[in-house]
This record gives structure tokens, C-alpha cells and sequence, in this order.
């Protein structure tokens, strides 16, 4: 499993519409949705030459996607914290994870709960949305003790690592420092699997990610994550949510195959944070006689990685009927047609040959492979 790599964007923790009926929808590589839809031209409209406008939506973030990721919030409940301290992180916690679920497009299905001091415990697994994971932070009991960073980690890699979800990611908080030096921290680190990236959050006035062999930032740093400094109790939530980024980055427009060409006429403009909905409007070049393919591709990224989603239309220029001209002294039929560039009848129209070759969408995750 791949890992995540550094989060430096912040997530937007709203909701908004769903995905226009009619769009062209995929998954990126977190599991965040993104759509596009061409609204106008309608596929085998027939136009005449020139240019012809496209108007559409496009989204990231905006329907619920299937669930993919398993989440594990890893508390320390150390001597460095009182009473005080330890309600405010759990208070912190539960608000972040009610975002959590009310945000669907996030994928979340499975969460557990570690809280670790000079040992660990695991306290809950379970489904995101079950009351039992807020009754059971509710109560548990500040442990004092000293900070061992590695029981805390053992514990929720193992969590993490029991879920069935494709990958799992464990959000690891601290106000201090490990002080536990002759645990194999290392050799827990290597042993966090693939599938398994953690997050790392350090809050409080003393709190750091640090540079050292032991630090937060050593964790977040060899299991893909990212660490993040909250100075307050009060900072966590947005902290915390810093770490389930998504992006809806630029929308382009391909006309017969050609090169992607930006598109600028956006509203809200671009990028926006997800999840969002966005409209555009752009204007092709000058067209000829002829099928012409057009297609809208939204490029966009999660905490995860980037992908791009397609939709495809087409448009017929057709040949001008020519007028017929009387000979002098004979009697000739009126034409069928005097308009130049008007259609023949029905049975004539040419099918859309080439948009019937253009796959209806997918994404594309940046590998080479496409997914439906």
C-alpha cells in the first residue's frame, strides 16, 4: 500500500450538494469522490461552424463513498496532563470525529480507540457512527503515568491492522515527550504495515513534532503521515483536520483529442477545498465540418494522492446542402433544402462515431490504470 506522504493542505469541514444527476463520478485514490458533467451541448448536436460554448459542473467531495479507510485515534493519558488536559483532548477528539461522520464522502467505516501512559489499552472498535465510540471516549479514565510512545503506537498499529478496510489510518496525539528509551521503538515503527499510515498531533504549549530518533515527526515520517502542532487544546479540531486534505485543482477541456486547454470561466474559481461544487463555462476553437469529440477532465488530489475524471460529448457540422439552380427553359422540382447547412432528414443524420470510442468517465489515479 502506498503511503501518504506529507498533508499540507486543510480540509473544508462542510457539506454541500450532491453530484449533478447526469455526471460522469469516480473515486480518487483516498476514496473522496470527484465528478464532472457536461450539461451543454448535449451528445450529436448538430451546430455550424465556428465555435460552440460548454457549459457544465464538476465536484469533489460531494456524494458518500464507499468505505475504505479505517481510522484510530491513539490518546495519551500521561502524568503530563491533568484531569483538566485529558477532558480537553477527549473533548477535542470527540468534536473532530463527529466532523468525521458527518462527512460521508470521507469513507470512513471502521474506528478504534487506544489511550496509552507508561502502558496502552485498547478501549473500542467499532462502526464510525455507533454511539458506543462516544460513550466509551466519554468515560475513559486519565491513566497519569509516564509517556511511552512505542506502547501507544504497538497498541494502535495493531487496531489499525485488524480492520478490513483496504487501508487504515491512526491519528497519534501527544503533549510531550517519549521517555521510555530502552522500549524498541524502532523495531515497532517497522513493524507498522503498509496498509497501516500514521498521523501525528502535538498539542499543548510544550508539545513538538521534533527532529529526533523519538520524536512525533520520526513516527509520522516512516509510516507516510504528517505531524501537526496544535500550541492550544483549543487548536486540536482544526489541527486534527488538517489531515484529511481534498482538492478539486483545474478543469481542462479536449477538443477532437487535442492538447488539454485550460479552462478559466469557473465559479468559485479554482482550486477549492473539498467537498465543493464548482460550474464553468468555456468556449471551443473554431470547428469544421465534421464529428467532434469534447471532452471536460477535473483534475483533483485527496490525502492519498491525485486523479482526474472525463466526461465526453460530441457535435456535428455538416456539409452545406447546395441550392439547385434552374436551367433556363426547363421546369426543375424545388429543392428540398434552400438554407445552406440545414439537416437532412432524420434518417440521414450521421451517428456519433466518434464519441461512441470515448469511455464515459473513470478515473484516472495517475499509474497508468483507469478505475470505473
Amino acid at each position: 500500500m502506498r503511503r501518504l506522504g506529507a498533508v499540507s493542505a486543510a480540509a473544508a469541514l462542510v457539506l454541500a450538494g450532491g453530484v449533478p444527476a447526469g455526471a460522469v463520478d469516480g473515486t480518487l485514490p483516498g476514496g473522496i469522490g470527484i465528478a464532472v458533467d457536461i450539461e451543454t451541448p448535449l451528445p450529436d448536436t448538430v451546430i455550424p461552424k465556428g465555435t460552440t460554448t460548454v457549459v457544465g459542473t464538476a465536484s469533489i467531495g460531494t456524494k458518500a463513498a464507499t468505505s475504505t479507510t479505517s481510522l484510530v485515534y491513539v490518546l495519551d493519558s500521561s502524568g503530563s496532563l491533568d484531569q483538566t488536559g485529558w477532558d480537553a483532548e477527549k473533548q477535542a477528539v470527540g468534536e473532530f470525529h463527529e466532523q468525521v461522520v458527518r462527512q460521508p464522502h470521507l469513507g470512513v467505516g471502521t474506528v478504534g480507540l487506544v489511550a496509552f501512559s507508561t502502558g496502552a489499552q485498547t478501549a473500542w472498535t467499532g462502526p464510525a457512527g455507533s454511539p458506543g465510540f462516544r460513550q466509551t471516549l466519554a468515560g475513559l479514565p486519565w491513566q497519569d503515568g509516564s509517556t511511552n510512545f512505542t506502547a501507544g503506537l504497538r497498541a494502535g498499529a495493531g487496531v489499525a491492522n485488524a480492520t478490513t478496510e483496504p487501508r487504515s489510518i491512526v491519528v497519534f496525539l501527544s503533549d510531550g515527550r517519549d521517555n521510555h528509551p530502552l522500549e524498541d521503538f524502532e523495531g515497532v515503527l517497522a513493524g507498522v504495515p503498509e496498509r497501516v499510515d500514521v498521523h501525528t498531533v502535538a498539542f499543548g504549549p510544550d508539545a513538538t513534532c521534533g527532529d529526533g530518533a523519538r520524536s512525533l515527526k520520526r513516527m509520522s515520517d516512516a509510516t507516510g503521515g504528517a505531524c501537526v502542532h496544535a500550541p492550544d487544546f483549543r487548536d486540536l479540531p482544526a489541527a486534527l483536520g488538517t489531515l484529511f486534505p481534498s482538492e478539486l485543482h483545474h478543469l481542462t477541456l479536449t477538443v477532437d483529442g487535442g492538447p488539454e486547454l485550460p479552462i478559466t470561466d469557473i465559479t468559485p474559481a479554482l482550486p477549492q477545498p473539498g467537498p465543493r461544487q464548482v460550474r464553468y463555462t468555456v468556449e471551443t476553437p473554431p470547428l469544421d465540418v465534421g464529428d467532434h469529440p469534447l471532452c471536460v477532465t477535473a483534475h483533483g488530489g485527496d490525502h492519498v494522492g491525485q486523479g482526474k475524471v472525463t466526461d465526453c460529448t460530441n457535435v456535428i457540422i455538416l456539409e452545406p446542402t447546395p441550392s439547385a439552380t434552374p436551367t433556363t427553359g426547363t421546369t426543375t422540382d424545388p429543392p428540398t433544402s434552400t438554407t445552406p447547412g440545414s439537416p437532412p432528414p432524420a434518417a440521414a443524420l450521421p451517428g456519433n462515431r466518434q464519441v461512441s470510442v470515448i469511455p464515459r468517465g473513470g478515473v484516472d489515479t495517475g499509474d497508468g490504470s483507469t478505475a470505473p
